[in-house]
């Protein structure tokens, strides 16, 4: 997006399509980033990234390894309604961390399981709008997925982790 969103937009004037409704405001045209402001922002990722690998090196145990991956969800609700998502905090920081994640259906929404929770007390805006878009008989069916999480450039790895889950989940499903 340091482009202004320019690219994006030459993407989909190729193939024609126009750009989703709940995308619109935040892909809209707009000036590049000027050179300073983005280089700044490259520098700032590079500290997060530098912060989280330090991070995830100290999870060495005793013999010297480190964690492979963690396992987290991949949004606040099952599959996305278009026009309903609104909370990318699960997916923003492993995008921003450049780490490499497979996405995975775990389970499938049951209206007559996964009721609505009238008492239920969001804790803030976000918690609240999600909670508000929450209808059984819409989600009923829909695929609740996980994210099977690992460092920069080990996608072959993640890939080969979330087929060993998957085969799990799908044996104990039997």
């Amino acid at each position: 997006m340091a482009d202004g969103c320019h690219d994006i937009h030459r993407q989909l004037d190729l193939s024609g399509e126009p750009l989703m409704p709940p995308l619109r405001k935040d892909f809209q045209l707009r000036d590049p980033l000027p050179l300073l402001e983005y280089q700044d922002f490259t520098i700032q990722g590079k500290a997060y990234n530098e912060t989280y690998s330090d991070y995830w090196n100290s999870t060495s145990s005793g013999d010297g390894r480190i964690v492979d991956a963690f396992i987290m969800p991949v949004a606040p609700n099952a599959a996305v309604i278009p026009g309903k998502y609104s909370y990318g905090a699960y997916t923003e920081p492993i995008n921003l961390l450049d780490y490499s994640a497979v996405v995975i259906p775990v389970t499938k929404a049951e209206k007559s399981i996964d009721k609505f929770d009238h008492d239920y007390q969001p804790m803030n805006g976000a918690d609240r709008k999600t909670w508000e878009a929450y209808d059984p008989e819409t989600y009923d069916g829909a695929p609740v997925g996980l994210q099977i999480v690992g460092r920069k450039w080990d996608e072959e790895k993640i890939w080969a982790i979330s087929k060993i889950i998957d085969t799990a989940l799908r044996a104990a499903a039997r």
